[in-house]
This record gives C-alpha cells, structure tokens and sequence, in this order.
C-alpha cells in the first residue's frame, strides 16, 4: 500500500535534486524515492553487524576479531571503565 508524504525542501535543496534528477531523467520525485530506497539498503547493511562502527575505535591486544568479537569488545571495555 503506497502512501503519501508531503515535505518541504529549502531552495537550494530542491535546486540541486531538480539538477541530479534532471541529469539522470528522472522526475524529482523518482529521484527522492530512490535516495530515500537507497539510504534505506545502506541502514539494512549497517544493521547487519552492529559492531562495525566501532572498529578501529577501541585498542586492544586481540587481533582476532572475527569470532567472538563482542567477547572481546566486552572485555576490552571492562578494562577500559574499570568495572566487572
């Protein structure tokens, strides 16, 4: 069931997606549904692990992430805060 949403753009916002979409031939509102498709496959991706934004963040001597990588974010941030 598609549903509609009305939103306000500032000018210089609707200036630059009329530009893209009229470069791409689209409509501007075929262009803000697929920005908007598009940011929502890149939340699904983030979701999938959730830890990723994190890495590179936090030191730690285990290199080997790959498994048990919340074990060792765990761990890490006892020492770090100093609890458990």
């Amino acid at each position: 069931m598609a549903k509609t949403l009305t939103i306000q753009l500032s000018d210089d916002l609707e200036s630059k997606l009329t530009a893209q979409a009229q470069k791409l031939n689209l409509s501007l509102e075929d262009l803000i549904l697929q920005l908007l498709s598009q940011s929502d496959k890149q939340e699904n991706i983030s979701e999938f692990d959730p830890i990723s934004p994190l890495l590179g963040t936090l030191k730690f001597d285990n290199f080997n992430v790959a498994e048990n990588h919340d074990k060792y974010l765990q761990q890490t941030l006892q020492q770090y805060l100093k609890i458990g």
